[in-house]
């Protein structure tokens, strides 16, 4: 795909994630492709987003939002203790 140079939007459909941590910053790694033909060749563009704690819990919040979903809370104590 031919791309002007000065065109800094870039468009593509996620298929993979990671994460990695390093001193006090999040490395989010992101694995686009263009095409369903780019995927089938497997042939995946990466992006990495260096990120501050504090931005990766404002976009987790903002994800959450947009979506409509809840943050998974991990059951308490008591009820790890009771089988729950």
């Amino acid at each position: 795909m031919n791309r002007d140079p000065t065109d800094r939007h870039d468009y593509g459909i996620l298929v993979g994630w990671s994460h990695a941590t390093f001193t006090d910053k999040i490395d989010l790694k992101l694995q686009t492709v263009q095409s369903s033909r780019q995927l089938k060749s497997e042939d995946l563009d990466t992006q990495h987003i260096v990120m501050t704690a504090s931005q990766a819990l404002l976009l987790a919040n903002y994800l959450f939002q947009i979506t409509g979903q809840a943050p998974v809370k991990k059951p308490g104590i008591l009820t790890r203790l009771l089988g729950g």
